[in-house]
């Protein structure tokens, strides 16, 4: 990536690879600590997937201010179940929901993810995340 991201989600993959060390997606994380105006989304529900693989990464994220965990509300909840109930996986589906476009950011958010298409299908924005250095 040669641009700096001003809002970049976080899915469950990438959230598995920053707690398993992922030098890019630690100095991301750095960056938004640092500079005003870069955001880290973190669904909700990618992180509760991501902590059922690794539990202590609730913890990690929960201690990073720059990482903003987005709960699942009432419209998001219902937006999530019509995407599960459309074959989405449920671990990507809040992903789906925060990524797209709204009030703030009317041109939605990149996800970072291991699996681009499953938001690329959905016409969002996808950075397929480089393998750990």
């Amino acid at each position: 990536m040669t641009a700096p991201l001003a809002a970049v989600v976080f899915d469950h993959t990438a959230l598995l690879a920053l707690g398993a060390g992922h030098r890019l997606l630690s100095g991301l994380v750095a960056a938004a600590h640092q500079e005003a105006g870069r955001h880290i989304y973190v669904p909700a529900l990618c992180l509760a997937a991501a902590s059922a693989d690794r539990p202590a990464l609730g913890e990690h994220v929960g201690a990073l201010p720059a990482m903003e965990v987005v709960e699942l509300g009432y419209s998001a909840a219902t937006a999530v179940g019509r995407l599960v109930s459309g074959a989405v996986d449920w671990r990507a589906a809040h992903a789906v929901v925060v990524a797209r476009p709204d009030a703030e950011w009317p041109t939605g958010r990149s996800v970072l993810t291991g699996d681009p298409d499953v938001y690329r299908r959905r016409g969002l924005t996808a950075i397929e995340l480089p393998p750990p250095r």
